[in-house]
């Protein structure tokens, strides 16, 4: 496992390599060199069927593998092992692609494979696992500014005539459209005057997003389509059309693997919501293109892409499913998963098994890289560098996961993952809320001291919205510098300064009924009897009793405890013996049972105040399992009542992990 920061991923693996952000491509260069050095380089199969070893090889023995911070006594191991093992998969994701030099690093792990030739072969290979579902599909239908549909190229006045053709087209864009940050700077000074958003939430997502909403903002008009009105991009939008959800969603999908599958709907669209295809094509008739865009149903829809598809051979492009170009509704409906190319001659093809590529040429090519360091350079006022991304239990900018509330049971609050060394530099404390302060933007993040940070680099994820946790968007800190090939943002290695927000008081809130605060600082997430809250300020409100009213627009008095001299107060609020609502607040972070409070709502729970279970009530404790909603002290009481505590009779036992 190569991860600047441990992950429970890494907890499993039998070697994890901590390297310096943004350094595999001197990790992989030193791989190829390693190749070469221990004569591991499969020579008959790079001489017949690849260009470029000898240009791929001198940049990588000008590398040095000292950049990755690691020494050599780590790096070897996985070297050897790479070169000893014949069957290797190396897969990757966003850690590598965001980046400004994405590019590279996808050429550096290419290179290493192809002068092995362990590509097209089985149990081999690299394989990249994209960070969106279906982003393969989207790839084949053209759903990029610089390709057309079934992998043909823009800038071909071939291609583009083909496909013109086939659409009956007079006109066909002949430059690449804007990538998404360049879009979004085009639309902030007015060359964009019209936007489509659909199944997005770029106010929260894109980099230095405080510039990407102020953009869409001032556009002249804009249209979200999606599944709910309550997104920070969705409040931008001049028109909403309702869209339907995975779940309602009827169509096709396709794996990283090629293999198309069918997608049938487990739910009748809700309201007026419409699927994207009927969406669409809808505003297409509108706009004069009645026959262009006469589409019943997604099946319709498919039969055009494939005999599109029909086209992508005539150009040794590799999509193809044009058999499936005249299949009916019912043999649509009927679908079982193919793996493309599926044509008259060829079905379930193994790509670069015979040693041809989609080249000019018909070879390889091994593109000669060199590490480069992210674009932004740590300095005296930012010197440190913010590692972002995803944590299990959330999805992107928690548009449907935040509604699940087993999701937030195991964290349920934004939070800074950082290194003891950097923590105790910086004079901080496990629970402070800490602002992270980069050149495009600041955040408010709970602090969590790990090793499995890397010193010098913090992690926070990316999920928290205006419509969560407005302090904690870690959108406005990321720099909008980009891979120039990509057009990738570097979302992994923006530079930062890290201090302790000067907070008076902090609080723990749980009502039945949805509140809002309007402190400087909240992160909120949905119970199973309604929300939870964390608070804090930077001033005194005065009142508690009035505060707490105000926050959740009760007018009845609280029961209450409190302390003036430590800005300690606990109340909670009853109607007909059922809690309402509770505010927890003091000087230092809150020390509550969170759980135990948020279930007690809507019920009958004596000694709440005291805000952790009695002797007679069971505490299961912070949430380890997600799914089946088990606690860390159900954990570990069956691992002391065992008599034999393995894994297995923990699982069987206690019910954790039994659903992953």
């Amino acid at each position: 496992m190569v991860d600047p920061r441990r992950t429970a991923t890494c907890d499993i693996a039998d070697m994890h390599l901590k390297i310096a952000p943004g350094s595999d491509v001197a990790l992989f260069n030193g791989l190829l060199t390693h190749l070469h050095n221990a004569d591991a380089i499969e020579r008959e199969f790079v001489n017949a069927h690849s260009t470029g070893f000898e240009e791929a090889l001198a940049a990588a023995n000008a590398d040095s593998p000292r950049s990755t911070g690691l020494p050599a006594s780590q790096t070897a191991p996985f070297y050897m092992l790479f070169a000893a093992t014949e069957r290797v998969v190396t897969v990757f994701s966003q850690g590598i692609n965001q980046s400004s030099s994405g590019t590279d690093k996808v050429n550096s792990i290419l290179n290493c494979h192809l002068a092995t030739g362990r590509i097209g072969r089985p149990g081999m290979g690299p394989l990249s696992v994209t960070g969106q579902p279906n982003a393969m599909g989207g790839r084949e239908v053209g759903g990029l500014a610089n390709m057309l549909a079934v992998h043909l190229d823009l800038e071909s006045a071939e291609h583009r005539h083909a496909v013109g053709k086939f659409w009956d087209a007079p006109l066909v864009a002949a430059a690449p459209g804007l990538k998404a940050v360049d879009m979004f700077r085009a639309i902030e000074d007015g060359r964009v005057r019209a936007l489509w958003i659909a199944c997005t939430n770029p106010a929260v997502s894109m980099p230095e997003a405080g510039r990407v909403s102020r953009a869409i903002e001032r556009c002249e008009f804009t249209v979200v389509s999606d599944i709910t009105a309550k997104t920070d991009t969705a409040r931008l939008a001049d028109v909403l059309l309702p869209a339907t959800g995975w779940g309602e969603k009827d169509g096709t999908v396709t794996n990283s693997d090629r293999t198309i599958s069918r997608q049938r709907s487990v739910l009748p669209a809700p309201g007026n919501a419409r699927p994207d295809w009927a969406i669409f094509a809808e505003v297409g008739r509108r706009m004069g293109w009645r026959t262009a865009f006469d589409f019943s149903s997604p099946a319709a829809v498919f039969r055009e892409h494939a005999a599109l598809s029909g086209i992508a051979p005539r150009f040794d492009r590799d999509f193809d499913i044009s058999v499936l170009a005249d299949i009916s509704d019912a043999e649509y409906d009927a679908l079982s998963p193919v793996r493309w190319p599926i044509s008259r001659s060829t079905k379930n093809g193994r790509f670069f098994g015979d040693g041809r590529f989609f080249t000019a040429n018909g070879k390889a090519r091994l593109v000669p890289v060199k590490h480069r360091a992210p674009a932004a350079e740590t300095t005296d006022r930012y010197p440190l560098r913010l590692n972002t991304g995803r944590i299990r239990d959330q999805w992107h900018t928690m548009t449907r996961t935040a509604k699940a509330p087993r999701l937030s049971r195991h964290l349920a609050e934004p939070f800074l993952q950082i290194h003891p060394v950097d923590a105790e530099r910086l004079n901080l404390r496990a629970a402070d809320l800490a602002k992270v302060t980069s050149p495009h933007g600041e955040a408010v993040l709970r602090v969590l001291i790990s090793p499995d940070a890397t010193p010098g680099a913090p992690f926070a994820p990316m999920h928290w919205t205006g419509e969560t946790a407005p302090a904690a968007r870690i959108g406005p800190l990321v720099t909008a510098a980009t891979d120039p090939n990509s057009g990738q943002p570097e979302s992994k290695a923006s530079i930062v300064s890290v201090t302790r927000y000067p907070a008076k008081w902090y609080g723990f809130a749980v009502a039945r009924k949805e509140f809002r605060p309007t402190t400087e600082y909240w992160a909120r997430a949905r119970t199973s009897a309604g929300w939870r809250c964390e608070l804090a300020g930077v001033e005194h409100p005065g009142s508690w009793v009035s505060f707490a009213q105000e926050l959740f627009g009760l007018e009845m008095d609280p029961a209450m405890l409190s302390d003036e001299g430590r800005s300690l107060a606990r109340l909670a609020f009853w109607s007909d013996g059922a809690l309402e609502a509770a505010l927890f607040t003091s000087t230092e972070p809150v020390e509550v049972a969170r759980d135990f409070v948020a279930d007690a709502l809507g019920l009958s729970v004596q000694g709440l105040l005291a805000a952790r279970p009695g002797r007679e009530t069971s505490d299961p404790g912070p949430t380890v399992c997600s799914c089946m909603s088990v606690g860390r002290n159900v954990l570990v009481e069956a691992i002391v009542a065992g008599d034999t505590p393995d894994v297995e009779a923990i699982c069987d036992a206690t019910g954790a992990g039994t659903s992953c």
